[in-house]
C-alpha cells in the first residue's frame, strides 16, 4: 500500500520512468506516512489513438475513484468524442427518416424536407447529441447545429 499506475503515451525511455518512480515514491512516502518498502509504482503506456476508450472514458470520466486532478487539456477526447456522436446522430436522423418514410401515404417522402420539418418542431429532439440545450442556443449557435444535423442525412 500504495500501488500507482502511470498511464502514458509512448516514447519515455527507461531512465525517465526510473526518475519519475523514485519521485513518486519519495513523496508518497512523506505525505502518505508510508514505508518506502510498501510503495509499487507501475507504468501503462496507451498509444494515443487509444487513450480516450482505455484511459480517459474509464478512469477519467467514469473512474470508481476520486478524481483529484483532472485534466487541464482533453482536446484529444472532444476530438474523438466529437467522431462518436455525429457517427450516432448520423445514425439517428438516418434511421427516424426511414420510419418518417414507412409512415409517408403520399408516395413523395423527401428525407432533407422532413429532417427541415422536424429541426423546425422539434429541434429539441436532437438536444442528446450535443452539450448545450436547443433553448440555450443564440440564433447563430441554433443555424450552426441545424446544418450539422443536415449535413449527417
Amino acid at each position: 500500500m500504495p500501488h500507482i499506475i502511470v498511464k502514458l503515451y509512448p516514447g519515455r525511455s527507461e531512465q525517465q520512468k526510473i526518475k519519475l518512480t523514485k519521485k513518486i515514491v519519495q513523496n508518497v512516502v512523506e505525505i502518505a506516512e508510508c514505508k518506502e518498502a510498501s510503495v509499487s509504482v507501475s507504468f501503462e503506456e496507451i498509444e494515443p489513438i487509444d487513450w480516450a476508450e482505455k484511459v480517459y472514458k474509464p478512469d477519467i470520466i467514469n473512474g470508481q475513484g476520486i478524481l483529484y486532478k483532472k485534466p487541464e487539456d482533453d482536446s484529444f477526447f472532444k476530438k474523438a468524442d466529437k467522431k462518436e456522436v455525429m457517427t450516432s446522430l448520423m445514425e439517428h436522423v438516418r434511421e427516424a427518416a426511414k420510419l418518417a418514410e414507412k409512415d409517408d401515404i403520399s408516395g413523395n417522402f423527401n428525407a432533407m424536407s422532413w429532417l427541415d420539418l422536424e429541426l423546425e418542431d422539434n429541434p429539441e429532439s436532437f438536444d442528446s447529441f450535443f452539450d448545450t440545450p436547443w433553448n440555450e442556443l443564440s440564433d447563430a449557435e441554433r443555424e450552426e447545429r441545424s446544418v450539422a444535423i443536415r449535413r449527417v442525412l
